[in-house]
């Protein structure tokens, strides 16, 4: 292979730099300049769920906890102090008199009422982690169902202009990591006002066209403020001085630019860019290399709290109405017995990650014992496509992988559909296309297999089980299982720490027996940075926090 980091870069500088620098020749330079995973897809918090979005969204909103990006655990955010109550039910938030938004403006409980309304009225992605808030799930039913509710129902009560009370169904031990993850980020709702849609929809609700965000100076309560968005080119993000914690954030102005993999490394090695946060590809395997032999430093690869994995569409019809294949579970386990996950990351992926036969990341959650997914087996796999109509891969229906064009998905799929190929006998075509068409198509279920990963957003199994629920706006597979619902609801309910534990390992078990995914690794996180970039915390969430970035000069 031909050395990418030994190319005569300096012919490429000025290149680089116009790539880098698109700003006006009298604006500040940044004090700390990154290339994200992808390019952004929203930064509504309602719409938040790609990982490049909700890094973002640290920067620019903070919840009533936030977390330390150290110990991963929640600390007081905009509430300074927190009251709960004996039963573990009723949580009462006391505001920081100095929490403000970087209008100026107090930052107060009505503003998280009014984002979290939002949030069911017009559910988004993560609308459903509201509804262990008391009513918060009849309410949004009844209003989505075009009826009428009454907010006042709903456990989320102003106190007065400082306190905000929230009413639990029951008792939940993750609620406070919930608090300080983007979705549950409030909104300045005066700021909004001008962006409301003329189609209120059904109910009469009041909906708010998510380009709001493209409305700059964005009113936001984070330590950052978004100044500048130039579309699939850079972010400018500026130090609020009105966020209460102004005093501790290190630098003044970050940047995000967008680039792909070999561009985004050639402005690194030329110091364009500080942090490459998602380094892939056959230059992530060069530097691995590298760091292996001693002759680099800079490329930190470290365990992630995430799996990459195939969906599979299991509706009975696509949307063009032909049968689905997928839809039957034995077609489903045939396909993902058929595929050896070791020749991926041994020969594609190449960052030491490990094959996934689970969906939960195994050791990821203390005393949960992770069930056995579908194993490598070839003549098992031949035999229950068998089963289910199309011995040696006979008359099975033209499909195609879907994945979104650029890192290493179309190397991914290559080396699938030829296992596939030889070792069951049908032919699948590959589809690229790009962030935002894959995003929009996978969401929607207008595909028959597509790539997907999931993250876990706080520290409980049904941060991953939660989203195969049927009622889940992230499951973008279509599968449904009353009897997986039912486990989920059983741990939801669950007060006995290993009972809990217990439901959710049968959950898992089923939805790997069923396989509507195809587990392929655990992600591990690579970071490029060099020793004099400090604030960059490596922990298994790649949960980072801008405002303890800097570069020592």
């Amino acid at each position: 292979m031909r050395s990418l980091l030994l190319a005569p870069l300096v012919l490429l500088v000025p290149l680089i730099v116009a790539m880098t620098w698109s700003g006006s020749a009298t604006e500040r330079p940044a004090d700390f300049t990154f290339v994200n995973r992808d390019d952004i897809n929203t930064l509504d918090p309602k719409g938040m769920s790609w990982m490049q979005d909700i890094r973002v969204g640290y920067a620019l909103w903070e919840g009533l906890y936030q977390l330390d990006p150290v110990t991963l655990k929640a600390v007081p955010g905009v509430a300074e102090t927190i009251d709960v109550s004996p039963d573990k039910k009723q949580w009462t938030f006391h505001f920081r008199p100095d929490a403000k938004w970087n209008n100026g403006d107090p930052v107060t409980p009505r503003d998280f009422v009014f984002a979290w309304k939002r949030m069911l009225d017009d559910p988004g992605d993560y609308s459903y982690l509201l509804r262990v808030i008391k009513n918060a799930g009849p309410y949004s039913d009844a209003i989505v169902g075009g009826q009428t509710a009454d907010f006042d129902d709903v456990g989320i009560k102003v106190i007065d202009d400082r306190t905000l009370r929230v009413t639990l169904e029951r008792p939940v031990v993750y609620f406070a990591d919930l608090c300080a993850f983007p979705p549950m980020f409030p909104l300045h709702e005066a700021s909004m006002k001008r962006h409301v849609r003329r189609d209120t929809g059904s109910g009469g609700v009041t909906r708010y066209d998510p380009k709001f965000t493209r409305d700059l100076p964005l009113v936001t309560n984070g330590p950052f403020m978004l100044t500048k968005w130039e579309f699939k080119k850079r972010l400018r993000m500026e130090k609020s001085v009105h966020y209460w914690d102004h005093a501790n954030v290190k630098s003044d102005v970050i940047e995000q630019v967008s680039a792909s993999m070999h561009p985004a490394f050639l402005m690194y090695e030329t110091g364009g860019v500080d942090w490459v946060a998602e380094v892939t590809g056959d230059i992530a395997s060069e530097l691995r290399e590298k760091v292996l032999k001693g002759e680099r430093n800079d490329l930190r690869v470290f365990p992630s709290f995430g799996t990459y994995f195939y969906s599979f569409n299991c509706n009975a019809k696509f949307a063009d109405g032909k049968p689905n294949p997928l839809a039957d579970p034995r077609v489903r386990r045939a396909l993902s017995m058929a595929v050896d996950k070791r020749i991926i990351v041994d020969n594609v992926t190449r960052m030491g990650e490990q094959p996934a036969d689970t969906y939960i990341p195994r050791g990821a959650f203390a005393d949960y014992n992770s069930p056995d997914g579908p194993p490598f087996d070839v003549a098992g796999a031949r035999k229950l496509l068998a089963e289910a109509g199309y011995p040696d891969g006979r008359g099975f229906p033209a499909l195609s992988i879907l994945f979104n064009s650029g890192m290493q998905h179309g190397d991914i799929a290559q080396s699938v559909v030829n296992q596939w190929k030889a070792n069951l006998g049908i032919s699948i075509s590959l589809e690229g296309v790009e962030i935002k068409v894959f995003r929009q198509r996978l969401h929607n279920k207008d595909y028959s297999i597509a790539r997907a990963s999931w993250f876990g957003d706080y520290n409980d199994p049904s941060t991953f089980t939660d989203k195969y629920r049927s009622v889940a706006e992230n499951n973008d597979a279509a599968w449904i299982n009353p009897a997986y619902d039912a486990l989920c609801d059983a741990a939801a309910n669950e007060t006995d720490p290993a009972i809990r534990m217990r439901h959710f390992e049968k959950a898992e078990r089923l939805l790997l027996d069923e396989a509507p995914i195809l587990p392929m690794y655990y992600y591990v996180n690579s970071y490029l940075h060099r020793d004099n970039v400090k604030g960059i915390p490596q922990n298994v969430r790649n949960m980072v926090s801008f405002k303890s970035f800097y570069v020592e000069r």
